[in-house]
């Protein structure tokens, strides 16, 4: 047995027992010993003589002369206790079934260890716990004829810290759902919003719901003595074993099945094997995901499904048991950083506590890791002592370092983007947030063709089309643009419609009413055209026309009481306003965003002076007390030369700066140091002195006036996720699309 929980008091778990050495073990006699316990009149019937122990003391005491086993009877009392409870038992109770109210538990512990070490149906697991091993019986020619599939929601993801909130456990039987537990859980605390937003479950919902204590025995006489199911199972199993520790029950004794660790096996090529994905890749339809009993029921069926493709691969006999019985793969942590520091701790006396960013290097010199601090000692020495923001991506990182170099910034700012600069220079190959700049995609609306689409695209081209983005999420544009063709009946075909080939054979998106159908001659081009313009104006932030529709199909799957669906749909909506208004926001700043920003320079005294056209940096310039005339007439070159040059678009290389300039910009409105350039000659001799008069201390703490809720754009960036700032770019070409046709 693998124990999931760490049981280190066992008292909660038996509270008649607790551990400590053989002086403080409780006699027998003390314990709350079960009915069918032999008493002192038997216990010589199962206890062997003083003589016969110490004849028998030797490498192995469960074997006598001619090999005949001497204690049978004490292997075969201990094997039925294990075999009839429903999960693990503690080594001190199963003495007492044993043995009897005879002595310490202690001194009999050595000898049920080597009584049941040869028996390999049980295991005893570290925390003092025998159970039967976790093997799975495969009987028959069905691979496995009856399980349980078991799935928790939770308030988070540590089993000891966190609690659930929902438990669902199906039993199959030969493919076939044979019964059904199901309940939602108070868990005693509040649901955090995400989780909430996730399964849908929310405090409303719990507060009504049995204690874990009061679900606690059906859930266990359901489960029974059977092989249990999971995607992931150790997550399922670790919850349920904690809530079971907090009434004060052992943990469960059953065989374990990962279908994560089946599809690993079973599913060639299959990348992060979600639920959905595995479900997808074995032909199945995932309906509703996140809820319990939903979810136990597909898990069930995707084990149902594996089990039968391994026998169709040729598992068979002892190597199909050991792949139902195997346990899912943990890939191993990397303990550098808190077993052993991989570096010489005497560099960190040269790296100053400043803002910055840091470069690692491996033996070649390969660049592996960019990252950004505002203090880079601590944020260098956090590598020595424990593994900062360990993830699976990072895994490796610390035994491959070898070198770390920094570059000191003047501002947290430049930090930010002096790392994505540098990030997308080397493409380091632990850096995955910004490394596929080259990936992020734009939604395209070809506007130059008679029945426009709605796609997503690799590049802007010059092909007449509205481009929107790039995106950062991939995930989120491409959910915008099913969002829009699900409820538009817009075509989505590839057809080209530029000669006669294009017309005729209809696809099923007609029958369905998803599409107007140009392609029969049935389509009005007016209506059609219509609605393309209402899309172009919706992404452009022009027209809510698109919200109407979506309100209104909400209001119609309410009504019809489709409430998974109206679910959906809002949602989609909430996801669908975050997108718009981020892009509202850059769209903008690259109308508003020229100025000139001061920021505090490198060395003291000095200033460095960005001029900033359309929201993008066209320029810096380094400002010091001696050197005023100079740096005023090499700004004011800049600006004419940024005024004679035509406005730079945003594309994957622009992206990540532009964003993280605007963010900052956006966070600091109203600062004295954001200075708007209009007119044809800004008074640069004013800015320079501007720059070298602001104080050392004046770029921190800064609170912009409007976040009190006088500014309506300060309230927008409010209500919108920080992660949704970095999604979408604006086109700037939009406003002339509408201009040429589509308004």
């Amino acid at each position: 047995m693998d124990p999931l929980i760490d049981y280190d008091d066992v008292s909660q778990v038996h509270p008649d027992i607790e551990m400590g050495s053989i002086e403080d073990a409780p006699a027998l006699d003390d314990l709350d010993l079960p009915a069918n316990s032999p008493g002192d009149d038997d216990v010589s019937q199962l206890v062997p003589d003083e003589e016969a122990l110490a004849a028998d003391r030797g490498p192995d005491m469960g074997e006598a002369a001619g090999g005949e086993r001497r204690y049978d009877h004490l292997a075969d009392r201990a094997l039925s206790y294990i075999r009839d409870r429903r999960s693990a038992v503690h080594e001190d109770v199963l003495i007492a079934h044993v043995f009897g109210n005879s002595g310490h538990v202690a001194m009999w512990r050595p000898l049920i260890r080597q009584v049941l070490s040869a028996e390999a149906e049980v295991v005893l697991s570290v925390d003092g716990y025998w159970s039967t091993a976790g093997r799975v019986a495969i009987p028959g020619d069905h691979p496995l004829n009856e399980f349980v599939a078991l799935d928790v929601e939770t308030t988070g993801l540590r089993p000891l810290h966190q609690r659930i909130t929902e438990v669902a456990a199906i039993r199959f039987k030969d493919g076939v759902v044979a019964g059904r537990y199901s309940s939602l859980v108070n868990p005693e605390r509040r649901i955090p919003l995400s989780i909430a937003k996730l399964t849908g479950i929310t405090d409303a919902d719990v507060a009504g719901a049995p204690l874990f204590a009061a679900v606690a025995d059906p859930l266990l006489d359901f489960l029974g003595h059977g092989p249990v199911v999971g995607h992931n199972v150790r997550f399922d199993m670790g919850f349920v074993n904690a809530e079971l520790k907090r009434v004060g029950k052992p943990p469960l004794g059953n065989a374990t099945i990962d279908t994560v660790s089946l599809a690993h096996r079973l599913i060639p090529g299959l990348r992060k094997p979600t639920l959905e994905r595995v479900a997808k890749a074995l032909g199945l339809v995932p309906g509703r995901l996140h809820r319990a009993e939903a979810d136990a029921e597909l898990t069930g069926l995707v084990a149902d499904r594996l089990a039968r493709g391994a026998v169709q691969q040729g598992f068979e006999g002892e190597r199909l048991e050991a792949l139902f019985s195997a346990p899912a793969a943990r890939k191993p942590r990397d303990r550098a950083g808190r077993d052993r520091a991989p570096l010489d701790r005497s560099i960190l006396a040269d790296i100053p506590k400043r803002s910055g960013v840091y470069v690692m290097r491996d033996r070649q010199g390969t660049v592996i890791y960019v990252g950004k601090a505002k203090n880079l000692r601590d944020r260098v020495g956090s590598y020595f002592s424990q593994a900062i923001g360990y993830t699976r991506k990072m895994d490796g990182l610390l035994d491959a370092l070898t070198t770390i170099d920094v570059e000191v910034t003047g501002s947290e700012l430049e930090a930010l983007l002096l790392e994505a600069q540098l990030i997308r220079r080397y493409q380091p190959r632990y850096n995955t947030a910004m490394r596929s700049f080259e990936h992020y995609p734009f939604i395209r609306v070809d506007v130059a063709n008679p029945w426009p689409r709605i796609t997503l695209a690799k590049a802007r081209k010059d092909d007449g089309s509205a481009y929107f983005g790039p995106f950062r999420n991939k995930t989120g544009a491409r959910k915008t643009v099913d969002l829009i063709n699900d409820v538009l009946p817009l075509r989505t075909c590839t057809r080209s419609f530029r000669d006669a080939r294009s017309y005729g054979a209809p696809c099923i998106q007609l029958d369905l009413g998803k599409c107007l159908g140009p392609c029969m001659g049935v389509a009005d081009p007016g209506e059609y055209r219509g609605l393309v313009r209402d899309v172009v104006r919706f992404l452009d932030g022009q027209d809510e026309v698109l919200y109407e529709r979506l309100w209104h199909g909400l209001e119609q799957a309410a009504e019809r009481q489709d409430f998974e669906r109206a679910r959906k749909l809002r949602n989609d909506i909430t996801s669908l306003t975050h997108v718009v208004q981020a892009h509202g926001i850059l769209r903008d700043a690259v109308e508003n965003h020229t100025l000139a920003l001061v920021l505090p320079g490198v060395e003291a005294g000095m200033r460095e002076v960005f001029i900033v056209i359309a929201g993008q940096i066209w320029s810096r310039s380094r400002v010091a007390d001696d050197d005023r005339v100079d740096a005023a007439g090499r700004l004011g070159a800049s600006w004419q030369r940024a005024r004679r040059a035509p406005v730079r678009e945003l594309d994957h290389h622009a992206i990540d700066e532009a964003n993280i300039l605007n963010r900052w910009l956006h966070q600091h409105a109203g600062h004295p140091a954001i200075v708007p350039l209009r007119g044809t000659d800004p008074d640069w001799p004013g800015i320079v002195s501007l720059a070298l008069s602001l104080p050392d201390d004046c770029w921190t703490g800064w609170q912009a006036p409007g976040e009190a809720g006088e500014d309506e754009q300060a309230v927008i960036l409010d209500s919108v996720p920080a992660e949704m700032l970095d999604e979408p770019a604006v086109s700037i070409e939009v406003k002339d699309m509408v201009e040429a046709g589509w308004s």
